[in-house]
């Protein structure tokens, strides 16, 4: 992540701003009677509730000038995580109000009100449906793709009938100017739900692809060729991933991320490699020349520095580090094809884990670059025949040892893709041996 410390503390700062706007709101200007405290701290929660919700849009809206730093993927981990928050927060206000006043279950009594106490208990099974479905979707064999539309209703539902309930409720939103601040901040995050799933489509509709090749790269791994249609194609730095979306329509359900494995010096032809590891992908194998394609992006922070100076004066890197396993070698493609159109001079090692000889995704292209680049090439095979004589098991810590740089191992650039268990202990060990977290970029495929 290419960020200062200052950047850092003002994005979480302006992140807690923006979420607890909703509580600021209800304390500014003259205030009620105040009630006992776990009734005041029960209706805080859901303030604050109401705040982390809406900002959920925000972190799934895919702006590039937030995502160009952070990483889309870790935003949308983030995304994940806070969801969970959300959820807790929101639950939490019926539940302390209930405990401290049974009086407030009148809320959700259909004798006294029946369409508050619809909407009311709607919102409670609302949210526990976003909650189950989002941790156990692949156990309960929901597909991607109608997880993400009951996603975004669930949460437009939620959030719609949290601005009705506040207004109906008006006890800190009684005066006009707070009623209308309130609807503000609700249509605005409803706002941000439409742009990414209405308006971005539409601008995507005007600039289609085409399939022009599907190749196997190795058993079960396809890399699928695009060409732009009347515009001239997608900008984007190697390493970055796009959403692809197959068919006429750029509205289509399937849509799914994917690393950019072609050189960044030819935006006219945009390559994805892809592994049948799901319904959708295991179907890129017959996709038919000819299939009109749309691509959102690029998306991504898991790129190479581009000049020879680095971030904010500081020094530039003394060169880069892959370690990858699996098909976490796509976006490296991108890095590695980028840096030999560039005439790239920098010294690259490249540790790549596979599960066997015949498996090592683009070993011999690998090779071939090795020897135009300043390029040390690793292949760690789990599988080996015997007359192997490279890396054998495992991409572990010993393994990195043996072939990171010697000298000045803090100034170079490490980027980390593969299985979740490989990256994590990669990370790990590269922090142990003194490298910082800054020079540290990871990809992490699991982001839907």
């Amino acid at each position: 992540m290419r960020f200062s410390f200052r950047q850092a503390v003002g994005m979480v700062l302006g992140y807690l701003l923006l979420a607890a706007a909703p509580l600021l709101l209800a304390y500014l200007g003259p205030l009620p009677e105040p009630r006992p405290f776990w009734v005041e701290f029960g209706v805080g929660l859901g303030f604050v509730g109401m705040g982390v919700l809406g900002l959920q849009f925000l972190l799934t809206g895919r702006f590039r000038n937030v995502a160009s730093s952070v990483g889309l993927d870790l935003m949308l981990q983030f995304h994940r995580e806070v969801g969970i928050v959300a959820f807790l927060l929101i639950l939490a206000h019926p539940v302390i109000l209930f405990a401290t006043d049974p009086t407030y279950l009148e809320f959700l009594d259909p004798r006294v009100n029946l369409p508050r106490a619809l909407a009311l208990s709607s919102v409670l099974a609302a949210l526990v449906l976003l909650v189950v479905t989002t941790l156990w979707r692949q156990e309960l064999k929901i597909s991607y793709e109608w997880w993400r539309t009951g996603h975004g209703v669930l949460a437009l539902f939620v959030i719609l009938i949290g601005l009705v309930h506040g207004l109906q409720v008006g006890h800190y939103l009684s005066p006009v100017w707070k009623q209308v601040i309130w609807v503000v901040l609700t249509l605005a995050a409803v706002g941000l739900l439409l742009k990414n799933r209405v308006i971005r489509p539409l601008r995507l509709k005007k600039r289609p692809f085409q399939v022009v090749e599907v190749r196997e790269e190795s058993p079960g791994v396809w890399t699928l060729a695009l060409e732009p249609r009347g515009h001239g194609g997608v900008d984007f730095r190697p390493g970055q991933f796009v959403w692809l979306t197959l068919g006429s329509s750029p509205f289509s359900l399937q849509q799914h991320p994917f690393s950019i494995s072609s050189s960044a010096e030819e935006p006219g032809r945009v390559e994805l490699t892809i592994a049948e590891l799901g319904d959708f992908t295991s179907g890129i194998s017959s996709v038919p020349s000819g299939t009109t394609a749309f691509l959102e992006g690029p998306y991504g922070a898991f790129v190479p520095e581009e000049a020879e100076e680095g971030e904010d004066g500081e020094p530039g890197a003394a060169g880069a580090v892959f370690i990858v396993g699996g098909v976490g070698i796509t976006p490296v493609m991108s890095m590695l094809r980028t840096f030999r159109d560039r005439g790239d001079s920098r010294p690259i090692v490249l540790v790549h884990g596979a599960p066997s000889e015949d498996r090592a995704l683009f070993r011999d292209e690998v090779e071939a670059l090795s020897g135009m680049l300043d390029f040390k090439t690793v292949h760690v095979l789990e599988e080996a025949p015997d007359s192997w004589e490279g890396e054998r098991g495992l991409v572990t810590p010993e393994v990195l040892d043996r072939h990171l740089p010697e000298d000045g191992l803090a100034e170079w650039e490490y980027f980390v893709c593969g299985p979740p268990p490989m990256m994590d202990a990669v990370e790990q060990h590269l922090r142990s041996r003194g490298v910082p977290a800054s020079r540290i970029f990871s990809e992490r495929f699991n982001i839907v």
